[in-house]
């Protein structure tokens, strides 16, 4: 990355502050805003920002975002919830992750059928995770039942965990189809799962309890611990990644246990430093993102390929949470809410470049084609709907824009 483009980026970040308590007025993704400027600014615009050639830069950084992400995420579970509103929130795991990874695989063979099996479980894992907190105003609108908001923010949370693991399933089945010893791949499996999730914990304790040990005693400012937890998160990644794990796996397992480690010992989590890091990373992403990839995806994509991003974001995503919410007590507009409710972002963004990366890929091409559209396609309509989705939702009128709260006091 130029110092330019740097400049650019950092000069991006500065003009959005002076403006996002409109954004959020208007339930607009910030990622957009970013994609949109980026695609002004890059090659194919003014041309002021350069990632380079390889586009390494690109990818170091939504590693990093994603890394910082999902230690949040995880973070900020409430497991006891989960259980406690099993009727909804457990419901959209145990049910609806998987059935959304079976018929997004079932949905690539039938709508891409040059895609091999094991590709196509790869591609319905990449586009499968929701991240609704790319519309963080319509998390914050207490017009949404908290309930609602809770499923919706929980699954996201738990979705990229499980999408990873089936990716490094598919990834293990495709070492098998061109080595076929069992121990290889296996060994690739135990590796990138159980081994990520034991150095995950091992850190996430360590880490959680030296902080809180340190919060307890007063050796550490609040403003400390809260730039310790980006630095557990990065290290959890790194160490995850410097014995060939998985180091998002790594992320993940360290921010449950950090936060477990906290609560136990009565010690509240600092996260809001560290949330504002993942988004502002993530945003930068997207502005790199909008700049190289959306005119280049869209371009080289045919029909096929944005057939299947739009059955993967309406149809597959409406059937799967229509079926897991069978038999609960949320009324149809409710349902609907959710099941519309399904943001694609950092998640498919990064699975995408893990798998054209780290596979043995006949068809990256069209991988990296069906995440770029998917990606789009899903922060154009789901900032457009945000607001008349909240209308559905409760029934009532639209107030004037200028009425509406950038932030709702809880």
């Amino acid at each position: 990355m130029t110092g330019e483009t740097a400049f650019f980026l950092t000069l991006l970040v500065l003009c959005y502050a002076g403006v996002s308590g409109v954004v959020a007025r208007w339930y607009f993704a910030p990622a957009l805003v970013f994609v949109l400027v980026g695609m002004a600014l890059g090659p194919f615009g003014v041309g002021v920002l350069d990632v380079g050639d390889d586009a390494q830069s690109f990818a170091v950084a939504a590693q990093l975002a994603l890394t910082v992400i999902l230690f949040n995420q995880a973070a900020e579970l409430d497991l006891s919830a989960v259980v406690r509103r099993r009727s909804v929130t457990f419901r959209l795991l145990v049910v609806g992750i998987p059935l959304a990874l079976t018929l997004g695989t079932v949905t690539a063979l039938l709508v891409l059928p040059v895609m091999p099996l094991w590709e196509a479980v790869c591609l319905a894992a990449i586009v499968a995770p929701t991240e609704v907190a790319l519309l963080h105003s319509l998390l914050e609108n207490e017009r949404v039942p908290e309930r609602i908001r809770h499923a919706l923010s929980t699954e996201s949370g738990f979705y990229d965990g499980f999408a990873l693991a089936a990716v490094f399933a598919a990834l293990a089945l495709a070492s098998d189809h061109t080595e076929p010893d069992p121990s290889r791949w296996g060994y690739f499996l135990l590796r990138t799962e159980l081994l990520s999730v034991v150095i995950g914990v091992a850190v996430g304790a360590l880490g959680g309890w030296a902080i809180a040990r340190s919060r307890r005693h007063g050796w550490m400012n609040d403003t400390w611990a809260q730039l310790s937890t980006i630095a557990l998160a990065l290290l959890c990644f790194q160490l995850g990644e410097h014995v060939h794990a998985s180091g998002f796996v790594t992320a993940f397992a360290g921010g449950l246990m950090f936060a477990y480690i906290g609560r136990r010992m009565e010690v509240a989590p600092q996260m809001q430093v560290s949330d504002a890091a993942g988004q502002l990373m993530e945003l930068v992403v997207f502005a790199m993102f909008g700049a190289y990839a959306v005119i280049v995806g869209w371009r080289d994509a045919t029909w096929r390929v944005v057939l299947f991003a739009v059955l993967a974001l309406v149809v597959v995503r409406l059937v799967t949470v229509s079926v897991a919410l069978l038999g609960t007590d949320l009324v149809v507009r409710q349902r609907l809410f959710i099941a519309w409710f399904g943001p694609r972002g950092i998640g498919t963004l990064v699975l995408g470049l893990i798998v054209v990366d780290r596979g043995e890929i006949e068809q990256a091409g069209l991988i990296t084609q069906v995440v770029v559209v998917t990606v789009t396609l899903s922060l154009v309509l789901h900032s457009a709907t945000a607001w008349p989705g909240i209308r559905f939702l409760t029934g009532e009128g639209p107030p004037a824009p200028a009425e509406i709260p950038a932030r709702t006091p809880r």
